[in-house]
């Protein structure tokens, strides 16, 4: 086994490698707004459920390693605490990762990606209609990590109202989970998709 002192690489390789390690990422792509009304959509992720009573997601913005630089979605929910948590499926993941892209400040992802904008109910971000699932959410508290290149920036975030595609239920309302048809982040380049399904109960 070969082991690393953070302490002997630069951040490029500490990101490189715990991206591979600790995957597959749920992708959160996450509209916001700034003051003026300008729309950012951008994926993260650096994102999970961290608890459901209240029900709290988290994600992070980056610091840009290149220019220690932050992203338009941090600096709009600086101005506009409230974002669109959209979850990302298998149909959408190549509209995803043209959303990714560093587009200049007030350029509309929605439109580069080809993804459609629809009013949310509560927030003022839109949400994205193409998702399967959009969690309206108010954001409850902005936590900076550093400073420096690389630094994540948590994103906490309360849902006020879910959004779930009809095909995702049942006639009780019990989520399919597979219909969902999820795509996750591994290291690089690399996603994965989740057609490989099992159930494991808990042990009593």
């Amino acid at each position: 086994m070969k082991s690393f002192d953070i302490s002997d690489l630069n951040t490029v390789q500490v990101h490189n490698y715990l991206q591979h390690a600790i995957a597959p990422r749920p992708i959160a792509l996450v509209s916001t707004i700034d003051r003026a009304g300008k729309v950012n959509l951008s994926p993260f992720s650096f994102f999970n459920l961290f608890s459901a009573n209240p029900p709290v997601v988290v994600f992070s913005p980056s610091r840009r390693v290149r220019d220690n630089t932050t992203k338009h979605t941090l600096d709009n929910l600086y101005e506009i605490r409230e974002c669109v948590v959209n979850i990302v499926d298998y149909s959408i993941v190549l509209k995803v990762n043209q959303a990714s892209a560093e587009y200049p400040k007030g350029v509309n992802e929605f439109h580069e990606a080809g993804l459609t904008e629809l009013l949310s109910v509560i927030v003022k971000p839109p949400r994205v209609a193409e998702s399967p699932v959009q969690l309206e959410c108010k954001v409850n508290q902005l936590m900076p990590l550093g400073k420096g290149p690389g630094a994540g920036n948590l994103v906490i975030a309360e849902v006020q109202l879910m959004h779930f595609r009809d095909d995702l239920l049942d006639d009780t309302g019990k989520p399919i989970q597979q219909n969902f048809d999820l795509v996750a982040r591994l290291g690089g380049d690399w996603y994965c998709r989740t057609t490989d399904l099992f159930e494991l109960s808990k042990p009593i």
